[in-house]
């Protein structure tokens, strides 16, 4: 996670999945029930405002999702703003919990109301460039708590290797095990993304900055206590380490402002 307390590299790894991979073993098994039967498919666009005209492309934006509802949408979008990261000058426009064939009910929905055509005359004008994404979210490994009051999401991209699912899905089984067993309550989620360069993301909500503060006991005594030695523990986060090449943070505020009105 990009933050004054970042240290060396398995360090940071370490604080970075105690935010990531904990919560209770009841929640685990209410949420990814839900998540199951709600659908596990999530479509994101990542849209950059033209440079100096950010609040013309808000209130475009506004606008234009009142109108997809009025013209009978059926997805639900949620916007997003990064306010810690290397790019702060996009948006991420995502609508989650769907299978499949949501997707091909959702675009003989936008044909038919011509939505392409009224986005590209309401917001257009002010969009520099997008880019669209799917995600399948991994419910195994996520503990997805609902909440309201989620204000801030941070988001780690994983650059994976090929080759490497066994053995990250190898470690992953361990940490989990390991935060169920001590019934810690933070959620996350993890999600494969589909498009651009794929990787793995893990997602943190968050309350508030207050939120970023690392747990205690740490993850590696947990883990160690679930494996039975330090050793084992390190020998784990040294595996999911390297099956990935690099990370990137970023942490988004929730725009409920531009996102489908209630």
């Amino acid at each position: 996670m990009s933050n004054p307390r970042q240290k060396p590299v398995l360090c940071a790894l370490l604080s970075m999945i105690l935010l990531m991979f904990c919560t209770t073993a009841a929640w685990a098994q209410a949420d990814k029930k839900a998540m199951q039967e709600q659908g596990t498919i999530a479509t994101v666009w990542k849209i950059w405002a033209k440079p100096g005209q950010e609040a013309q492309f808000e209130a475009a934006l506004k606008k234009h999702a009142a109108w997809r509802k009025s013209a009978g949408e059926k997805f639900v979008w949620h916007i997003y703003q990064p306010v810690v990261g290397s790019d702060l000058g996009h948006y991420i426009i995502r609508s989650g919990s769907h299978f499949w064939k949501d997707m091909d009910a959702n675009e003989a929905w936008s044909m038919q109301a011509k939505a392409n055509e009224a986005y590209n005359k309401d917001v257009g004008p002010f969009t520099e460039r997008a880019e669209h994404y799917f995600s399948e979210l991994d419910t195994k490994h996520s503990n997805w708590i609902e909440s309201d009051d989620y204000k801030y999401f941070s988001v780690t991209n994983f650059s994976t290797k090929p080759g490497t699912y066994a053995d990250r899905k190898a470690a992953l089984d361990k940490i989990q095990k390991a935060v169920e067993d001590e019934k810690w309550a933070y959620p996350y989620s993890i999600s494969y993304n589909i498009g651009g360069s794929g990787g793995m993301s893990i997602v943190s909500p968050m309350k508030s900055w207050a939120d970023m503060a690392d747990p205690d006991p740490s993850l590696m005594k947990i883990l160690a206590k679930s494996l039975g030695s330090e050793a084992a523990a390190d020998e784990t986060m040294k595996s999911f380490s390297a099956t990935y090449k690099g990370t990137e943070d970023t942490i988004y505020v929730s725009r409920p402002d531009l996102s489908t009105p209630e």
